[in-house]
């Protein structure tokens, strides 16, 4: 039986085939010049870096954010506003399994911005497509089950779960080029349904980065233990709360393709804050 970590490298390829239009690791890493057409930003590279996406390195453009230090052991970062285009796992019926929704949902959103041709997007300016440049990192956020009853009463006290159980969905986003923020207009509609599109304020998050092959179900123990330490070292911190689980809003964050080697991964898990922690509790950036 394959290790675990290679199954999941195998099953997250396909998600990842886009950007590298299934040709041979040999083009992939000595950027030999394959045949068929490419998302052009792709081979805008020099060897040195395709070597360095298997090593970590990170070339597309990341949110900005300022970090205001660190508390117990993650940075606290003020994040300006961006677009993102997402698309929710209720949109696919078909796909029963957390690695299934990856892959379908990465498809579609990669068609959106084109990179597997002609982007299936326009422009709500002019009318016509639009490519996108990729940014990083992608955006999970986790599904929850949670017991439905009625009648719904409102209360503090902590409750049983009862049946029947209702799964939340996860929702996978790409984050969308700064220069729609800079320009004050929308990114490209998308002609596809199951993709919509959200402007994201700017906002406060804690964020544990750590490596490996991770996803926003196996983040789930991490962001538990993050949100422990946060409280311990600062009991007064005021969370976001998601208001169909009562529990910190998170995101997991993923910045590398499946090829990037386990020790060299950037993951990240972001806990949203209501606001900045006193700067008391903050040690320097």
């Amino acid at each position: 039986m394959p290790h675990p970590d290679l199954h999941e490298w195998s099953c997250n390829m396909e998600m990842y085939g886009a950007f590298l239009n299934r040709i041979p690791l040999f083009f992939r890493v000595f950027q030999l010049k394959p045949l068929g057409p490419l998302h052009s930003s792709l081979w805008e590279c020099s060897p040195i870096f395709s070597m360095g996406m298997v090593f970590g390195m990170i070339r597309e453009e990341m949110p900005k954010f300022k970090n205001h230090g660190n508390l117990a052991g993650m940075q606290c970062r003020e994040y300006e506003p961006y677009w993102v285009a997402k698309t929710s796992s209720d949109a696919y019926p078909e796909a029963r399994t957390e690695n299934e929704f990856q892959s379908t949902a990465f498809r579609t959103l990669a068609k959106y911005i084109g990179v597997f041709s002609a982007p299936q997007n326009q422009s709500q300016e002019h009318g016509n497509q639009e490519t996108i440049a990729m940014t990083a990192p992608v955006v999970m956020t986790p599904s929850e089950k949670i017991a439905m009853t009625a009648p719904v009463v409102m209360t503090s006290e902590k409750m049983d779960m009862t049946a029947p159980v209702v799964t939340a969905s996860k929702t996978m986003s790409f984050i969308l080029p700064s220069k729609y923020i800079q320009a004050s207009k929308e990114p490209p509609k998308p002609l596809d349904a199951r993709i919509k599109l959200e402007k994201i304020p700017g906002h406060i998050a804690l964020v544990h980065t750590f490596s490996g092959f991770s996803s926003a179900e196996k983040a789930r123990p991490i962001m538990t233990e993050c949100v422990a330490r946060a409280r311990e070292a600062s009991p007064s911190l005021s969370f976001v709360m998601d208001e169909m689980t009562k529990e910190p809003k998170w995101e997991f964050l993923g910045y590398n393709p499946p090829f990037t080697l386990p020790w060299c991964r950037t993951n990240e898990v972001a806990i949203h804050l209501a606001e900045l922690p006193d700067a008391s509790v903050l040690k320097s950036a």
